[in-house]
């Protein structure tokens, strides 16, 4: 277990930046193939090659700021190749630094491998909607236990859905950003006791 004081759900700023697609040749590639890629905590290794992404862009819609960290998808974060020593350095017992081709130049989709069982039950409330939990949003207030987060700098949580977490801890992906400078990416503060 690492030190942190607290818990931010990562985001990306889709408001302000440019997200990545992949390429419509890499979409029917995959298709053809059938042999879409998704980020479900495994481990790629040797099964994955670049893929081919570029910025996406809807005319009148999209922000025109490039990001130093892009969002990828619902699910995934990129970084530039300046940027993987950098975040490899404290972030690979967590994440597999995946490799992607954006227009010739060369990023690295982050392949989450830690999932941590940390929802505090007995403080989460759940958002319920007609006896059941409601499925867009599913918490009204969650909190997360930080006795059980073993590895703070980037990691998913058992029952959360496709929200992404970090800690405040050294060189975890919220220290990274803000000691860097780097942009396209919002952090919210989580409950944790």
């Amino acid at each position: 277990m690492n030190d942190f004081n607290k818990v931010y759900a990562v985001d990306i700023d889709a408001g302000e930046y440019l997200l990545l697609q992949e390429t419509m040749f890499e979409q029917s590639m995959q298709l053809t193939n059938n042999d879409i890629y998704t980020f479900d905590g495994n481990p790629k290794g040797n099964d994955w090659r670049a893929v081919d992404v570029d910025w996406l862009i809807v005319e009148g819609e999209t922000p025109t700021n490039k990001p130093d960290v892009a969002g990828w998808g619902a699910m995934a974060f990129a970084i530039p190749a300046s940027l993987k020593d950098i975040f490899e350095a404290t972030l690979e017992e967590c994440c597999e630094f995946l490799p992607l081709n954006l227009n010739g130049d060369e990023w690295f989709a982050l392949n989450i491998l830690e999932q941590q069982d940390a929802i505090n039950q007995e403080h989460t409330e759940l958002n319920m909607k007609n006896g059941r939990v409601n499925r867009v949003r599913r918490f009204k207030k969650l909190t997360l236990s930080k006795g059980v987060i073993k590895h703070g700098g980037l990691f998913k949580v058992k029952g959360a859905g496709i929200f992404t977490f970090c800690t405040d801890q050294e060189g975890g992906l919220y220290d990274l950003t803000k000691s860097h400078n780097l942009k396209g990416l919002k952090f919210t503060e989580v409950n944790a006791i």
